[in-house]
């Protein structure tokens, strides 16, 4: 599976909880640094992992919401288990993998009591937990070849006091593609190869979309995004993801697990949450 574009194009969840990694390299392409973002975070993906995030939504109106979710995963499988508010605890996304790069998309409603998929294109579109990030995001995709890459330098930023020095990537849109971003600007961290900020402009040249890591940790010997901030530009709302826990699962999740015809029967106790 090509998951380049799926965690860094479409601002993914999945982006957050799995990126990471550590290496060293020289002379490098922009190819190269992006095919060693998505090697090294394939790598820490490996395995079963239950992770806990927090989403805070800062709307165009003034107003705030939030949600906590549980997330378990494994290669090519992931389950999103909303924790709060109470109201919505129950609540569920599931997202399988195929081998096409593409994948399918489920949501389950406790009210409902069935599991149902996503398959048009509306229905993909979307929000997540209320924010400017689409279900269509959350089941990702691979845009690789709609695009164009350059290296255009190097650039020192600096991420919750702490200076890091990032390759400055440059993806521009083919012509013949279909695509509302055809310019993405991407910086990538020189030692680990995580991806430390994004900005993402459409074809009037405006920029539309950002993303800005604020926060790092280590997992396994590996650096780790631990917060993040994607900002919509035009409609002015911006959504911060907060990871509040990662662990190994002491056992292998069962593929039955994501099962959607298994959803109504997860129990979340039996997975510490």
């Amino acid at each position: 599976m090509n998951s380049r574009w799926k965690r860094v194009f479409g601002w993914t969840l999945v982006a957050v909880l799995l990126a990471g990694g550590v290496g060293l390299a020289q002379d490098l392409t922009a190819d190269d640094i992006l095919d060693r973002m998505e090697e090294e975070s394939d790598a820490l993906a490996q395995g079963s992992m239950i992770s806990k995030m927090r989403v805070d939504v800062n709307h165009p109106d003034g107003t705030t919401t939030w949600q906590t979710s549980a997330v378990l995963s494994k290669p090519d499988r992931t389950l999103i288990y909303q924790l709060e508010p109470e109201d919505d605890e129950g609540s569920m996304w599931l997202i399988v993998e195929q081998e096409d790069d593409d994948s399918r998309l489920w949501m389950y409603l406790p009210a409902l009591g069935i599991a149902k998929e996503l398959v048009t294109e509306e229905q993909r579109g979307g929000s997540f937990a209320g924010s400017s990030i689409s279900l269509e995001d959350i089941g990702g995709g691979d845009q690789s070849e709609d695009y164009d890459a350059v290296l255009v330098g190097e650039e020192a930023l600096t991420i919750d006091e702490e200076e890091r020095t990032a390759y400055v990537v440059e993806s521009t849109a083919k012509p013949d593609a279909n695509e509302d971003i055809v310019r993405i600007v991407l910086w990538v961290d020189k030692e680990s190869f995580v991806m430390l900020k994004m900005e993402g402009y459409n074809d009037l040249g405006n920029l539309e979309q950002t993303l800005d890591v604020l926060a790092l940790a280590e997992f396994e010997g590996h650096l780790i995004a631990e917060q993040m901030v994607s900002r919509d530009v035009l409609e002015e709302s911006q959504t911060t993801i907060t990871i509040l826990e990662r662990r190994r699962s002491a056992e292998e999740i069962p593929d039955e697990v994501f099962d959607p015809e298994n959803l109504a029967s997860f129990d979340p106790t039996a997975w510490g949450l």
